[in-house]
């Protein structure tokens, strides 16, 4: 752990030379140079960790990098300009503007579902406002995280950003040094550890989480639509998809007609002619180790033990960890794949007949990262949005909110805090110093300071009662 207080006393002694505008820039150029640069590698690495096919790591690894980095670079010198505010009557002869400063030395710890998307995405945000940053990846996606190591280390001199290695007492570690800000993405249960070991340090968070993401799809609802988002939703990285659709509730007027299209879609996308060439499809990736292999399959055969009935896929390979993408009708919030995120190819779905059996079996969850509207009545969909809460919110589409680099992304409650990307995520790893300066030492303020006298009475009457 020697060289873990080596590299934080590295940018502790930087800390205070915050990088320039044309810094910052040049930073956020090489990264994505070296990205460039290691593409072929990263591609590969993916497809070891975890079998993703090479179109899916350019769509959803790399392009998402390239979209915020040229989004950072566009308005960068507008977000570091100082933001000028009103000046209030009582207040004149000043001006107030808020700074954007570093919150100076920042860790990044990231997931291996997306794990370069959702590892250089938060250190563009963290370069962008000028940080120092550590970044810790998961250990779960280990050819990855190596590639991800070189290509910081060819972009970026040590003293401002650095890859760490290691598994669980990496990140223990690192996570009770003083940094001044963390951001985290994974697992509820492993956030809240990370919360209370921020707290020793007062350190701000940035807490992406997950959580059962619903999908809800009322009898108005374009059926066909519907299917061929959920189902790309569904299957994509093999359902390990912090956002993906985690559970379906759906009208029982049109459950199934839905489930019958899902069906289609399914085998349309994997060439099924069966679920051995649905499960084994080149063109979807494996579970990320032998645990959440057995684990997702667990969840399965506890649903079907318990009544579910299995209506497409149910098949698996436990030397390849791969899971044919499963649909289960009939499932109950009892059960254990209504319980816990499932983070696999597995929609479990349940109907609903009335409005209150709808929002009841949505009530049984904590508020999600994602919510997911399938409906052609806006009075309905209204309805939702007042009656629920998410961080994101999808409307007829699912998952595509968090490419759009204008949106902030994040979760409520127990399905995180903060927000990252663009705008929000340069504001997430600054400090708004707030600015109040004299612009002329002929102002009213000083008829407020002691010692009172009649007039001062006067003043301040006169202060509470018009200004």
């Amino acid at each position: 752990m020697d060289n873990i207080n080596a590299l934080f006393q590295l940018h502790r002694d930087h800390v205070a030379s915050a990088p320039t505008l044309a810094q910052r820039k040049e930073h956020l150029r090489a990264l994505w140079s070296s990205i460039l640069n290691h593409e072929e590698a990263l591609i590969d690495a993916l497809h070891d960790d975890l079998g993703k096919p090479r179109v899916e790591v350019h769509l959803h690894e790399i392009y998402p990098i390239k979209t915020e980095i040229k989004f950072a670079l566009k308005h960068l010198r507008g977000w570091m300009a100082p933001r000028a505010t009103s000046t209030p009557l009582a207040m004149i002869g000043t001006r107030s503007f808020i700074h954007a400063e570093p919150k100076g030395q920042v860790l990044v710890i990231s997931p291996w579902n997306f794990p370069v998307m959702l590892t250089l995405r938060p250190l563009v945000s963290a370069l962008a406002a000028g940080n120092r940053v550590v970044v810790k990846p998961s250990e779960h996606t280990p050819q990855t995280a190596q590639v991800l190591q070189r290509i910081v280390k060819d972009a970026l001199p040590e003293s401002t950003a650095a890859v760490v290695l290691g598994g669980p007492e990496v990140s223990a570690k690192l996570t009770t040094l003083p940094f001044q800000h963390i951001c985290f993405t994974g697992g509820t249960q492993i956030g809240k550890l990370v919360m209370r070991a921020a707290a020793d340090n007062l350190a701000s968070l940035t807490l992406e989480l997950g959580g059962k993401s619903p999908a809800i799809v009322d009898k108005t609802a374009h059926v066909g639509d519907a299917s061929r988002r959920l189902a790309w939703g569904k299957c994509l990285n093999n359902g390990q998809v912090c956002i993906a659709p985690d559970y379906l509730v759906v009208d029982d007027a049109v459950a199934d007609d839905l489930i019958q299209q899902l069906s289609k879609r399914i085998s349309a996308m994997y060439g099924g002619t069966d679920g051995q060439h649905e499960m084994m499809s080149p063109h979807r990736s494996k579970m990320v180790n032998d645990h959440h292999f057995q684990r997702v399959v667990g969840l399965i055969e506890d649903a079907i033990n318990q009544g579910a009935t299995c209506v497409h896929g149910g098949t698996w390979d436990a030397e390849e960890r791969r899971i044919a993408p499963t649909l289960l009708d009939g499932c109950r919030p009892d059960m254990k794949v209504m319980q816990e995120e499932i983070f696999g190819p597995v929609l479990p779905i349940l109907r609903y007949k009335s409005r209150e059996e709808r929002d009841a079996l949505l009530a049984h969850h904590p508020h999600p990262l994602a919510l997911y509207i399938f409906s052609q009545d806006s009075q309905n969909i209204d309805e939702l949005m007042r009656s629920t809460r998410a961080g994101t919110t999808g409307i007829n589409e699912v998952i595509v909110q968090v490419a759009q680099p204008e949106l902030p992304f994040g979760g409520i409650q127990n399905s995180g805090m903060g927000r990252t990307g663009g705008l929000s995520g340069f504001r997430q790893f600054s400090n708004e110093r707030s600015v109040v300066a004299q612009r002329s030492r002929f102002n009213i303020l000083p008829l407020t300071f002691p010692p009172f006298n009649r007039r001062s009475l006067w003043l301040v009457r006169t202060v509470q009662k018009w200004l």
